[in-house]
């Protein structure tokens, strides 16, 4: 029986500077390439609560984040559009700012 590995955001991640939520994610994803982005707030095809708008660029990419693909494959789907890890650090902490209504409120974990 293998063990599971979960990156979900702590208080002390959604505290953190961006910069270092960024640096965070990356050298946890690095460690564990086969990650997996669990959806647990977000119905399929949906987007997260923190989005204002249902269309662009930033829609898009958060739109993929409940298709259960791995972190790599978000990645390349997100790259073109402008995105990146700042997506994928939103979807753990509950938005892109701390005045989101739903920052703290995770919206993915990572599993492996």
């Amino acid at each position: 029986m293998t063990k599971q590995v979960t990156f979900q955001a702590s208080e002390d991640f959604s505290q953190a500077l961006p910069k270092q939520q960024v640096n965070e994610v990356a050298a946890w994803v690095a460690a564990n390439p086969k990650a997996t982005i669990v959806a647990t707030g977000i119905a399929e095809g949906g987007l997260p609560p923190y989005l204002r708008r249902d269309t662009g660029k930033r829609a898009d990419i958060n739109r993929t984040l409940s298709q259960g693909l791995t972190v790599a494959e978000f990645l390349t789907a997100a790259r073109p559009l402008g995105g990146g890890y700042t997506d994928l650090v939103a979807a753990l902490v509950g938005g892109y700012s701390r005045s989101a209504v739903g920052y703290g409120s995770p919206c993915v974990k990572l599993v492996v």
